[in-house]
């Protein structure tokens, strides 16, 4: 990996090891690139990664990321910055191994319009206004009738991120999986839905329709639209993969006991 460029977490700490950790690697000879780097190196958290990777969508199949952790969570981080030194000598190396990673992908009809998102956590349709039905299907095969604030469509990655805070199952690391759960379902005998996460095959098409959307969101990742004039969405595995660089053996089981 020749080329490179550092995203920061925006903190004078983050930003002050961005300009250390870009003077070190050009002094070992790496080329600092920001357009079309080889290797993005995310000084902060999880958030930090998510913002990169929505930064370098357009190229997100070219590129790898790699975090170092200063934020507040670092579970997609591989390094602390008491460990940089460390990190310089891995990356020195040569010694990496891709990790891809599935990304969402939410298209949006809008009459005679077509809109796409891409998330890499999750995307989910939520209204905080009022209770929200949703008509959902399956492979174009109809499921059931929601009511409640919304669905979370999530994949193997974003099981631990917000699918998790409401109920949702962690997806082993290695499980190439979707999963539909429900936020806030109404659960009475004249309303019900499944009312647990389910888990998908990584080729399902997830159809959620209604006649009407208003006042709530697609919540992608950090980001989100409003839903008005919006009646159907389908969300899917991208065929593109977003790739970690690792320089070194990591313990997802370690991960997981750290953050939880």
């Amino acid at each position: 990996m020749k080329s490179f460029t550092v995203i920061s977490r925006g903190d004078a700490f983050s930003k002050k090891s961005c300009s250390e950790i870009k003077e070190r690697l050009i002094s070992m000879g790496k080329i600092h690139d920001e357009e079309s780097p080889d290797l993005v190196v995310c000084v902060g958290g999880d958030g930090t990664l998510l913002h990169a990777f929505h930064q370098y969508l357009d190229k997100v199949d070219e590129v790898a990321f790699v975090g170092i952790h200063t934020g507040t969570l670092g579970f997609s981080t591989d390094y602390i910055m008491e460990e940089i030194e460390e990190f310089y000598s891995d990356l020195a190396s040569n010694k990496v191994t891709i990790e891809e990673k599935s990304i969402l992908e939410a298209t949006c009809y809008k009459e005679d319009e077509i809109m796409k998102f891409n998330a890499l956590n999750e995307i989910r349709i939520e209204n905080i206004v009022k209770t929200q039905h949703v008509e959902v299907y399956l492979n174009d095969e109809y499921f059931e009738l929601f009511r409640g604030n919304g669905l979370c469509v999530s994949g193997q990655y974003g099981s631990t991120a917000y699918n998790r805070s409401i109920g949702g199952a962690v997806i082993f690391h290695g499980l190439e999986l979707l999963q539909l759960t429900e936020i806030s379902g109404i659960h009475h005998r004249h309303a019900r839905s499944l009312a647990a996460p389910l888990i998908l095959d990584p080729k399902t098409t997830v159809r959620m329709e209604y006649e009407n959307f208003d006042h709530a969101l697609l919540c992608y990742d950090h980001l989100h639209i409003h839903l008005e004039n919006i009646h159907k969405i389908e969300v899917k595995l991208n065929t593109k993969k977003m790739r970690f660089a690792h320089f070194r053996e990591f313990s997802y089981i370690d991960k997981l006991n750290a953050l939880f």
